[in-house]
């Protein structure tokens, strides 16, 4: 079966509505023939702009249109020479040019107006069939296409795919290396590698999870893409710590989900606390830190088993918006 444009399905809007115009254009224009008017189409809104506004710059028409400077200077070209459009110099600024209507422009309009309303009944009695306004979509199409470009609406979308395909597992031994990788680029990234982090990040095994903590990870497509771990450090407190995602996956809400996963495995313990060490740099992770219900409090100790920690956060479950399963 032969495929149509009509099968491309929304991928093919733009060549529709390219196509629906040059037909809209085109019969315009042999109604205007029939009426023995001379006029494209697609000088329609030049010439009501100009009727309405009065004199008006190109680059102004350009805006008001949406069509490029080169464009509107073509069609009033051709008014020009039909004697329907005169060019004048701005009185204020003597380097732009005024497009204005001459008095057989204005007549032109007055004539056509009739044909404009007749041919605007025709079209919205067409379009009733569909039982909406085809104006009003592309307008909310129109605005929101300004309002953010199909490039960042389609990475977003491609983003938020990729999270909700992102698996958060317990620690395997197979993921050993990749803890490690994650947590010692961050580190070098931000600070540097302490004594301690070197021990807990070669072993997981006998400094995280034997004394009864955990290590969760973020998988996306096979790959380990993120880590956070849960350690016990006595006295009924877990504490979340080695929060690490690949810089090739950050802007897709791991951080958070991965987060949320530590939240609630602590919440299915018997542990009685959870808390954070911090430094205030990380400006973005103390914010998600907050959002999750996590509160600046003073440690219980006077020296951080950490050189570069400077915060101490207590997570608080009635402090934390709603964490989602």
């Amino acid at each position: 079966m032969k495929m149509e444009l009509e099968d491309l399905g929304l991928l093919s809007l733009g060549s529709r509505l390219k196509r629906a115009s040059e037909l809209l254009f085109k019969q315009t224009d042999e109604l205007y023939q029939s009426r023995g008017i001379d006029l494209s189409s697609r000088s329609f809104p030049l010439l009501q702009l100009l009727q309405a506004n009065g004199p008006t710059s190109v680059t102004s028409l350009a805006e008001q249109l949406g069509q490029t400077h080169p464009a509107i200077s073509q069609i009033s070209k051709k008014l020009k020479q039909s004697g329907w459009l005169y060019f004048e110099v701005d009185e204020l600024d003597e380097r732009k040019k005024m497009l204005s209507l001459t008095p057989q422009g204005y007549e032109l309009v007055d004539r056509l107006q009739p044909l404009w309303k007749s041919l605007q009944q025709v079209l919205n009695n067409v379009l009733r069939t569909t039982g909406f306004s085809l104006l009003d979509g592309i307008g909310v199409l129109e605005r929101a296409l300004k309002k953010r470009s199909l490039t960042d609406r389609v990475e977003e979308f491609e983003k938020k795919s990729q999270r909700e395909l992102v698996e958060i597992i317990h620690y395997m031994p197979i993921y050993r290396q990749d803890f490690y990788r994650l947590n010692r680029h961050w580190l070098e990234k931000y600070f540097y590698v302490e004594s301690i982090d070197e021990e807990v990040l070669s072993n997981p095994e006998k400094h995280i999870i034997e004394p009864g903590g955990f290590v969760l990870l973020a998988r996306l497509n096979g790959r380990i893409i993120g880590t956070a771990a849960l350690i016990n450090n006595g006295q009924g407190r877990l504490e979340l710590s080695k929060m690490s995602v690949d810089e090739s996956y950050q802007g897709l809400g791991i951080g958070e989900k991965l987060a949320k996963a530590a939240i609630e495995q602590y919440k299915v313990t018997e542990f009685t606390q959870l808390y954070l060490e911090s430094n205030r740099k990380l400006t973005p992770a103390l914010n998600l830190y907050s959002k999750l219900g996590f509160v600046e409090e003073e440690p219980p100790f006077t020296q951080s088993h950490y050189a570069r920690a400077d915060i101490y956060m207590v997570f608080h479950e009635g402090q934390s918006d709603r964490v989602e399963q």
